[in-house]
């Protein structure tokens, strides 16, 4: 296919304008903490962080979701062992704990 010149040299001019900036901010930050900062080292850096902050929030979801599902069996129980009581409340919490169990798991 054919491909146009300007579109190339507008590519690589954008391209150079990019590493620029980068190599521009990478000075700033150097000047104004005082320390020389590798790049490639804070991106690792920071992909770690992101990536334990990810496996934080499904620790945290799947914890949620077992605290929820022993909560729905402690008020099953209730109603099994309190069938004089009105379970209305105790249905809206199943209800409830329902919803939420499906939204999490799907």
């Amino acid at each position: 296919m054919y491909e146009s010149p300007i579109e190339k040299i507008y590519g690589d001019i954008q391209s150079q304008i990019i590493k620029q900036d980068e190599e521009h901010i990478m000075c700033a930050v150097n000047q104004t903490i005082g320390y020389d900062v590798d790049k490639e080292e804070l991106i690792k850096a920071l992909q770690y962080d992101r990536d334990q902050y990810t496996k934080g929030y499904s620790d945290c979801k799947i914890d949620m979701l077992a605290k929820i599902k022993h909560a729905k069996e402690e008020i099953e129980d209730r109603i099994d062992n309190y069938p004089d009581r009105n379970t209305s409340e105790y249905e809206d919490c199943l209800t409830i704990f329902d919803k939420l169990i499906a939204e999490n798991e799907g």
